[in-house]
């Protein structure tokens, strides 16, 4: 994947932040970002429909991070 992808998924979580974390939020759980699971499921549906990556579903949970969720769609 390259470093732009990674950067359009990074920028996808941060614009549905709802606190204030500061820069590094990769290793932080998704739940811990203040995204709930709707939010999380647009994220989810912009990645697969504009980046053209399928997201396999049993790698998703309440502990995911940026930089897993990254990981498993490599």
């Amino acid at each position: 994947m390259s470093k732009n992808t990674e950067e359009l998924i990074l920028a996808e979580f941060r614009k549905k932040m709802r606190t204030d974390i500061g820069n590094d939020i990769n290793n932080i759980p998704i739940a811990d970002l203040g995204i709930d699971s709707l939010d999380f499921f647009e994220i989810l549906l912009y990645i697969e429909d504009n980046l053209d990556i399928i997201i396999p579903i049993e790698e998703l949970d309440s502990t995911v991070t940026i930089d897993s969720l990254i990981s498993s769609i490599q």
